[in-house]
């Protein structure tokens, strides 16, 4: 027997046994014609047969493939992947009969300009509006704010008695019309103090939002306050779901966000812009002026200004009239 027919008679022998390598060189040391154990050991070790190389070779024998993968994507629509555990947040759209909608937003009640509101109002019912439209923070939740709070002015209590007459009060002066309110920030500090502050009563049936301030009572529709509403080619949001909408003409930024006919609320001030596509069709977006106080504490040199929203559908094309209060009340388009 050569040498490499010795490694290889060996090598296939050790391989094939479990027997520990201080074992197998006492067993065998004799029939592979060495005179003792340490030289059948030092042979396999210059020869690379060792304990670890047994090991390998048994791991890589014991991994089998049972089933066969078929990646046939005629036979396969996902791969087996998992659906997702979410889907696409996606606008609802206003009923195609309606045709005249006033829009309100950013009243923030009860620090509303008692002003701007009623000649708002005023404006609404004598344009015979079919629908009235609460495009977000209609109300303001000073007292669940996470801001710091003047201790005199935190009255949830009051707050909540004063959205709910107002609520009442629209209803009244409304009385046929769909009412819909569209869910905006400030909106969200009741869900979130309850969720924060009390989490065991947010489950609570008669805790929901709509349930408080009693949507079923005064027939008001909910909008949710990640949903922008379709009213025939204008797509309506508070603005929140826009990060960053604001800017030195925010109907210009919003213009680059949404790239659609788009009206917004949110940052309190009256603002346009246009664009024209290369089909020669123009591309408008508006943001609307607030309905609360211009200098308010916080921010008593803001450059918001006091405005409302009436939006008329024909053949699903919308025009807007985007209204501007100035300083004397009195509205100019």
């Amino acid at each position: 027997m050569n040498k490499q027919h010795k490694i290889d008679a060996i090598k296939k022998h050790f391989y094939s046994t479990k027997l520990p390598k201080v074992d197998f060189y006492s067993a065998y040391y004799n029939q592979y014609g060495y005179a003792s154990p340490q030289q059948l050991k030092k042979f396999m070790s210059m020869n690379g047969i060792t304990v670890m190389e047994r090991s390998l070779i048994e791991r890589q024998e014991s991994i089998t493939i049972n089933d066969k993968i078929d990646y046939n994507l005629d036979l396969l629509d996902n791969f087996g992947i998992p659906e997702s555990l979410t889907h696409e947040y996606e606008s609802t759209k206003l009923p195609s009969h309606l045709k005249k909608i006033g829009i309100l937003s950013d009243i923030h009640f009860p620090y509303h300009s008692l002003e701007a509101l009623t000649i708002s109002i005023k404006h609404l019912r004598e344009e015979n509006i079919d629908c009235l439209y609460l495009n977000g923070d209609c109300f303001d939740f000073y007292s669940v704010s996470r801001h710091e709070k003047e201790k005199d002015m935190r009255d949830f209590k009051r707050e909540v008695e004063m959205n709910r007459e107002f609520l009442k009060k629209l209803r009244d002066l409304f009385p046929t019309i769909p009412i819909y309110f569209k869910l905006g920030n400030h909106e969200q500090r009741y869900a979130r103090s309850l969720q924060v502050q009390a989490e065991e009563f947010a489950q609570i049936h008669d805790l929901q939002f709509e349930v408080f301030f009693h949507f079923d009572k005064y027939q008001i529709e909910m909008v949710q306050d990640y949903q922008g509403m379709e009213m025939g080619d204008l797509l309506v949001v508070h603005g929140h779901e826009l990060y960053g909408a604001g800017g030195v003409n925010p109907a210009q930024n919003l213009m680059n966000k949404t790239l659609c006919n788009t009206l917004m609320g949110h940052v309190h001030k009256t603002s346009f812009a246009q664009k024209k596509t290369g089909f020669k069709e123009f591309i408008n977006t508006y943001t609307t002026g607030c309905l609360t106080v211009l200098s308010p504490k916080y921010m008593p040199f803001s450059m918001h200004n006091h405005g409302f929203a009436i939006v008329d559908i024909k053949d699903g094309k919308s025009k807007v009239k985007n209204i501007f209060i100035d300083k004397d009340f009195k509205i100019s388009f």
